[in-house]
Parts: structure tokens; C-alpha cells; sequence
């Protein structure tokens, strides 16, 4: 089930008015977990036994720990090579195979490896790096071990950050568990205001970005170089919308029920610097990385190379979780780069040159317009239309191709109103001066939004992660 599916606004409707309805706490966590399951299993019901299986693994690792004390590595490191094998079975299995035989076929050794076909289940990344993040908590004693299986699932499986994030702590989301629900108007309104803000750029920005973005990418080759740069943009504007668009839903109706999740974008395209970019986007992920991958390989131990190396590590570890392709590994692997550079010249050079307005605005060229470059393999179909892209933005290129028409408008303005006036900010700010002005405004934007929405409903980029 998608948010912006018309069936969806019915479904939450009815999962509202039974929520609010029940009185012990209980019951209505009883009752959000089966909603979530409903919304996992109305996708495809043989994957729920995938995520019962993860929440499993979750909830009884702790107790195994408690239960057997010196056999506690050993259980901890089972449950987590089981948690990654589901993952690498699911996302990585054709991918590692087709790998290995082209590497088999570049020494001139004939192969012919079998291939599975195996559909990707939805969310399968997020909710297993949650479960994962849970299992290493109880071990640090963020998060008792005794956590009962409906705190657990209900952790794993709550159904509006269940499929694209964003990634809830534990040590957030469990102790919301133990406080009674009330009915409160101002955390109604705002759930209300982000829903719809995230609708907006979901269903009317990303969403009519989609088709000129899809026709480039699709044969950039046949494209005049304008056209091709355009289409760039246009997925630097569509995957944030899109991502954003949904972590802001997921947000919002979190609120709903009462519940409050973290943010996982601070207007990343405002930053100034590769590193100041990947702590506002995607910052559960970035967060996640870096406090169970980072850390895990050493973090800042050992000196500042090796600070580098671990980075660098991380960056293209995060790049392939992404996706079964050597283009994510790539687009990991020059985001590392780029923070290892970062962080060396904040470290060495930065601090010695003057900090005034000509030197932040090219900080920030340079950030963007590298975040952009680096989308085009993130997007692109293979790695000759990477080049094709790229060879657009070079000042020599002569490629004179098929013109269209560019919506420069629909591409660009929402960016600079988002990043100029920031919406978010504004909703919240409004919901503290007047809750029933923000449900007001909240309600005609929407009924605008459902105007210019188009009908063929988009899927969410990130759902394939």
C-alpha cells in the first residue's frame, strides 16, 4: 500500500477512529500492530512471514543472551549473520553471481552460473537494519532485554516508517510504548500539516518531475545536452521530494496516533560541505551507519588515516546497501572520497581561509553541484549512459540531439522555496501560534494537491531499497 493510493486515505481513516476509539493501551498497540501487518501484507502476504521471522530474531536474541551468559558472542553474531544472510539472499544473491561470472568471463573461463528469480521484498532494508539496531542495544543495555514481543514487533513492524524509513531507534520508539495515548489537538494538527506538506511533494512536485526525468534517462543518447543537464536536475529535484515527501507522510501520521519519529531531512541541498550534506540527508541512515558500521570498523581509533579508511569503508558499504549494483557501490565510493577530502581540508586548509559570503556561496556550488553529478549513476541505467550524461555537462560537448520542452519551472522553484523558506519549520511554528488556522490551510492545500496529483500513481524510489 502506498500513501498516495486513494485506498490509503480510507484505510487510515478507519485505523484512526478504531485507534482513538480503544481506551487501554494495550489494545491499541495490539491493534497498530495488526494494522501494520494489513498494510505490509496488503503488498503481498507471503513476505509477512519475513518480517515475523525478522521480529523473531529480534525479541528473542536478548533473552537467549540472558539465558545463556557465555555463549552470548556467539548468539549475538548467529542473529546477525542470520538478519544480513535473509538480506543477502533477497537483494545481493544475483548480483554477487552475475558478478563473479563476468569477472570469470574477463579471465576467458566459460561459465554458465544459475541466476534466481526472486522479487525484492518491500522495506526489507529498513526494517532489518532496525532489527539489527535493536539486537546491538540490548547488548549496550540501551534497551532492557526483556522487552515483551508486542513492544518488539510493534517497533519493527509500525506501519507508517515500515517500508522507506525513516530508521527508529529503539531507544526512541520503545519508551514512547509505555505512555498512555492522549487525544491532543496541537500533535493532531501537526501530524495533519506534515502529511500533507510530504503529499505535496510526493504526489504533485516528484511525481510530475517523473516523466521528463524517466524519458531522459531512458535514451540520453538521443538528447540535446540541455535537455540532458534538465533531466539531471530533475532527479536531483525528484529524489528528494519523492524521499522527503515520504519520510515527512511517515512523520505526520506517526503523530497521529501519538507517536513521534525522527526527522530524516534538514534541507540538505542548503549545505555547504559533503560532510554538512550527509547530516541532513537521509540522517537515520547516516546516524546508523555511522554508530553500527562506523564504529564497528574502528571509527576515529588508530589515527587519522585510519579515521579515513573507516569512513571510506563505510561510504561504500552504504552505497551498496542502496542497491544489488556496482552503480551504487560507485556512488558510495566517491561520497566517501568526497568526505575524506572534506574532513581533511576542514582539518588542515579551511580553518586558514577567510569565512565570508563569496567563499560559502562556491562552498556551496561545489557541494551541489558534486551531490548532483554524483545522481547520475545513482539513476542511470548502466554505465555507458553515465558517461553520456556526463559528457552533456562538459563546455566541448557538441551533441546537438532531440530538443523538448524543460519545465525549468516545476524543476526549480520548489527547490528554492523549500530551501529558502522551509516549510517544516513553518508548520511547526504556525501549529504553536494557532493549531486550527494550520488544519485549515493544511485542508485546502490538500484538496489543491489532489488537483494537480497525477492520476497514475508513482511508487516511492526508496520502496526498492
Amino acid at each position: 500500500m502506498i500513501f498516495t493510493q486513494a485506498i490509503f486515505p480510507i484505510f487510515l481513516a478507519i485505523c484512526l477512529v478504531i485507534y482513538w476509539t480503544l481506551k487501554s493501551n494495550r489494545l491499541r498497540q495490539a491493534f497498530l500492530l495488526a494494522a501494520s501487518f494489513f498494510f505490509y501484507g496488503y503488498w503481498d502476504w507471503r513476505f509477512l512471514s519475513l518480517l515475523i521471522f525478522v521480529i523473531l530474531i529480534s525479541w528473542g536474541t536478548p533473552r537467549l543472551c540472558d539465558k545463556y551468559p557465555d555463549r552470548k558472542v556467539k548468539v549475538l553474531t548467529s542473529s546477525i549473520i542470520l538478519l544480513l544472510a535473509q538480506l543477502a539472499v533477497f537483494k545481493y544473491f544475483n548480483f554477487f553471481i552475475e558478478s563473479f561470472e563476468s569477472l570469470l568471463i574477463a579471465f576467458g573461463i566459460d561459465t554458465s552460473t544459475t541466476t534466481l528469480s526472486i522479487v525484492l521484498p518491500v522495506g526489507i532494508s529498513f526494517f532489518t537494519f532496525q532489527a539489527i539496531s535493536f539486537i546491538v542495544d540490548t547488548n549496550r543495555k540501551h534497551i532492557a532485554n526483556d522487552t515483551n514481543l508486542l513492544a518488539v514487533s510493534l517497533y519493527i513492524a509500525f506501519f507508517p516508517q515500515l517500508v522507506a524509513g525513516p530508521i527508529v531507534r529503539a531507544v526512541d520508539f520503545i519508551p514512547q510504548l509505555d505512555r498512555s495515548r492522549i487525544f491532543q489537538a496541537d500533535i493532531i494538527t501537526k501530524g495533519i500539516g506534515l502529511f500533507v506538506l510530504g503529499f505535496v511533494y510526493k504526489a504533485v512536485i516528484s511525481d510530475n518531475i517523473a516523466p521528463f526525468v524517466d524519458l531522459v534517462f531512458s535514451s540520453p543518447e538521443k538528447f540535446d545536452s540541455s535537455v540532458v543537464i534538465a533531466g539531471t536536475i530533475g532527479f536531483y529535484a525528484q529524489i528528494y521530494f519523492d524521499f522527503a515527501g515520504y519520510s515527512t507522510m511517515a512523520i505526520g501520521i506517526a503523530y497521529l496516533f501519538g507517536y513521534s519519529l525522527c526527522d530524516n531531512f534538514n534541507y540538505p541541498y542548503a549545505s555547504f560541505s559533503i560532510v554538512d550534506f550527509w547530516r541532513r540527508w537521509h540522517m537515520s541512515l547516516s546516524s546508523w551507519l555511522k554508530d553500527y558500521l562506523y564504529i564497528a570498523v574502528g571509527g576515529n581509533r588508530g589515527g587519522e588515516l585510519m579515521r579515513y579508511r573507516n569512513l571510506f569503508i563505510t561510504m561504500i558499504l552504504g552505497g551498496l546497501w542502496h542497491g544489488a549494483s556496482w552503480a551504487f557501490v560507485l556512488w558510495g565510493t566517491l561520497h566517501g572520497i568526497a568526505l575524506t577530502i572534506n574532513h581533511f581540508w576542514s582539518a588542515h586548509i579551511g580553518k586558514k581561509m577567510p569565512d565570508f559570503w563569496l567563499t560559502l556561496s562556491a562552498y556551496w556550488f561545489v557541494t551541489q553541484f558534486f551531490v548532483l553529478l554524483c545522481w547520475i549513476p545513482f539513476r542511470s541505467e548502466n554505465f555507458i549512459d553515465v558517461w553520456v550524461i556526463l559528457t552533456a555537462f562538459f563546455p566541448f560537448n557538441k551533441n546537438t540531439g532531440e530538443l523538448t520542452i524543460i519545465p525549468w519551472a516545476l524543476l526549480i522553484a520548489p527547490l528554492l522555496i523549500d530551501t529558502l523558506i522551509k516549510p517544516s519549520r513553518r508548520i511547526e511554528a504556525l501549529n504553536k501560534q494557532n493549531p486550527l488556522m494550520l488544519a485549515c490551510i493544511s485542508s485546502v492545500i490538500f484538496a489543491i494537491a489532489l488537483v494537480f496529483m497525477r492520476t497514475e500513481v508513482q511508487a516511492f524510489i526508496y520502496f526498492q531499497f
